[in-house]
């Protein structure tokens, strides 16, 4: 939708990067981050909360560390339940009383980790490019970030979908040292981002 295009400009055509996508969907469609994998030898991080995405996904054979979870919107690891609506799944509530994973009609309970868990996990602290594309929970993921502890150069953050609304999102990030390069936007709704480069 020309996210990807945006970042590749801005990072100068970057090679050996590292990427994080989350709301990675199947790997391939509408993907912000497979060009960079594929055109520039990066490396990277897709997440996907919903298993049947994420059972697609491992179809692709990306060259990329998966995690079938999510963001969590808290600042520590969390079970959420989640709505399967394939390309527009998303949180629909905490759960308190977690059940090992099961699925009712459509809504199914799935463990989600701060974005800092994955970068320790991973003993990473530099992101070039952090694709979020999760249907309204962006706002309160972006707050879990220890922003001083992690060095992300550029951000690709959905906003139609938060309630908080996109002005909170913009506020939120230049008060993180970042500045809206741009918003890439689809006539179908497909897109509707900001691009975040860092100062």
């Amino acid at each position: 939708m020309g996210q990807a295009q945006r970042i590749d400009f801005i990072l100068k055509g970057k090679r050996d990067g590292f990427y994080i996508e989350c709301g990675a969907l199947d790997g391939e469609l509408r993907s912000n981050t497979l060009f960079f994998e594929r055109e520039r030898n990066w490396k990277g991080l897709l997440i996907e909360a919903d298993p049947k995405n994420f059972k697609q996904m491992l179809l692709k054979h990306r060259k990329a560390y998966m995690s079938p979870a999510c963001l969590a919107p808290t600042p520590y690891p969390t079970a959420v339940l989640f709505e399967q609506q394939e390309n527009q799944g998303h949180i629909v509530g905490k759960q308190d009383n977690p059940s090992g994973g099961s699925e009712v009609g459509g809504v199914l309970e799935v463990q989600c980790f701060p974005l800092y868990s994955y970068l320790l996990a991973l003993n990473v602290t530099t992101v070039d490019y952090f694709s979020l594309d999760v249907e309204g929970a962006e706002f309160s993921v972006l707050k879990t970030i220890p922003w001083e502890k992690v060095d992300i150069k550029t951000l690709s953050v959905e906003f139609i979908h938060d309630h908080e609304g996109k002005e909170a999102i913009q506020t939120y990030m230049l008060s993180k040292g970042y500045y809206v390069h741009s918003e890439v936007t689809h006539y179908n709704w497909l897109a509707n981002d900001f691009i975040f480069v860092k100062n």
